[in-house]
């Protein structure tokens, strides 16, 4: 029988951000998911964690229970070369990463990629996934690598960013509500899925509506739902575009809710700032500029991630 997290903490009795913790750090079991993408734990898996509650629970460090308790089946520990290695520095990982799935070659990622699920979330977003996706949009710009790699590359980070985003729960705190899209024609999601992810790691809720939204239906899911902040993503759209659409949801909006809009399209407006439009240069600015905000909603416009 398979259990999800939430079953296995109920099972094991240990917490779930606690069980979450020891498995990054210590690498505890094999990783293994549903079809639909959710984390799952088998019957071994779950006596072999209780085995561990019971050695915590008498005194003995984490640290050194996992020493005395043989891991269930196959050990998730995998070495290709230095990349993999226990304590590679991200800029190895960066390289096989992309070495390995520029060739389609998901064995030979695997590992790396469990090594990368390992690092704080922040870290494995901003030291791996970032240089490695603008080192694989360089290598197609000129190139080098073609379409389909590409397209391959951004299918496996899309599957890492989102099992990032339903591990902490879309935001599980008391922060703010915030509804996340691309604009109409819009299909670069990552960089705005990146940003999904550092709000919900300090406590916003977040709602992901995803790629190419069409105007109509945020419209009336934002009057509806009423969120204190909508993030839109514009990459590839022009400046006017991104304005006039941002507008437009604002006006469907209530008026405690705050309109966001990121990306390289939004450049360009910066000089277009006012009381209802803000341009922002990152995620760690939205987030200070939301803790400082004054009263009323504005149209803040968000640049880059």
């Amino acid at each position: 029988m398979s259990y999800r997290v939430k079953t296995v903490a109920q099972l094991t009795g240990i917490p779930r951000p606690t069980l979450v913790a020891w498995e990054r750090r210590y690498d505890l079991l094999e990783l293994r998911r549903s079809e639909a993408g959710y984390r799952i734990y088998e019957e071994a898996d779950v006596a072999y964690l209780k085995e561990l509650k019971s050695l915590v629970d008498q005194g003995v460090a984490i640290s050194e229970a996992i020493t005395r308790v043989p891991r269930p089946g196959p050990s998730p520990v995998s070495v290709v070369g230095a990349a993999v290695a226990a304590g590679a520095a991200p800029r190895d990982l960066v390289h096989a990463l992309v070495d390995s799935l520029i060739a389609f070659d998901r064995d030979a990622a695997a590992p790396i990629l469990r090594r990368v699920e390992q690092l704080p979330f922040l870290d494995a977003l901003r030291e791996v996934w970032e240089p490695a996706l603008v080192d694989v949009g360089h290598r197609w710009e000129i190139g080098e690598i073609s379409v389909a790699q590409e397209h391959f590359v951004s299918g496996v980070a899309r599957e890492a960013y989102g099992s990032m985003l339903r591990s902490v729960g879309h935001g599980a705190g008391a922060g703010p509500r915030v509804v996340c899209a691309c604009l109409p024609e819009e299909r670069h999601d990552l960089p705005l899925m990146a940003v999904a992810v550092q709000l919900a790691l300090v406590g916003w809720r977040v709602v992901w509506l995803g790629a190419d939204m069409p105007l109509p239906d945020l419209c009336a899911h934002v009057a509806g739902q009423a969120p204190d902040i909508i993030c839109l993503s514009a990459i590839t759209l022009e400046a006017d575009v991104v304005l006039s659409q941002a507008r437009t949801v604002l006006g469907s909006a209530p008026k405690q809710t705050t309109v966001v809009v990121g990306g390289p399209a939004v450049s360009p407006l910066r000089g277009k700032e006012g009381p209802r439009l803000w341009v922002c240069a990152g995620a760690a600015e939205l987030l200070a500029r939301w803790a400082d905000r004054g009263e009323g909603g504005e149209l803040r416009v968000f640049s880059g991630g």
